[in-house]
């Protein structure tokens, strides 16, 4: 097996940037400061820019699905299967691995109230809490577990 250096990209992972260069077959590897692997974005900021590409890829599939969101003839229960199964799977892909923190909980809980939000129809307009929203959602479909409980226990299975 032979490596490109071409193709061959090298990151470090350290509070302090390596000054060390890397050289195959006499060539200097780039550093670089993310990349993708697996279809998930690797950083040496640790999984913040991870959950944010996450969040913006969970809010356009939500967007793609406003004509579902926005029919009356389906119930909410079933638009919460299909939330579940369409949406959250997206951003839910590789959880195991992120780092979690106060500020990313945050972002996390705010992304699975404006999705739930955007299915129900209902906006910040509206004055709605999010304590009612998860009312409305577990009167559709009886008690259920949130987006940050269910990362978390992913991450402790894995």
């Amino acid at each position: 097996m032979e490596i490109s250096a071409e193709k061959t990209k090298i990151m470090t992972n350290s509070k302090e940037p390596s000054k060390k260069e890397i050289k195959v077959n006499g060539q200097i590897l780039e550093s670089v400061t993310k990349f993708k692997y697996l279809g998930s974005v690797i950083s040496d900021e640790g999984s913040k820019p991870e959950i944010l590409s996450r969040i913006a890829q969970t809010t356009a599939a939500l967007t793609k699905l406003k004509p579902i969101w926005n029919n009356k003839n389906i119930a909410i229960s079933s638009k919460i299967r299909l939330l579940r199964s369409l949406v959250m799977s997206i951003f839910l892909y590789a959880c195991e691995s992120w780092t979690l923190n106060a500020d990313i909980a945050k972002r996390i809980r705010a992304m699975e109230m404006r999705c739930y939000r955007r299915l129900l129809g209902t906006s910040y307009k509206d004055h709605t809490t999010n304590e009612e929203v998860s009312r409305r959602i577990e009167n559709a479909i009886g008690p259920h577990v949130d987006l940050l409980t269910i990362v978390r226990q992913r991450k402790l299975k894995w």
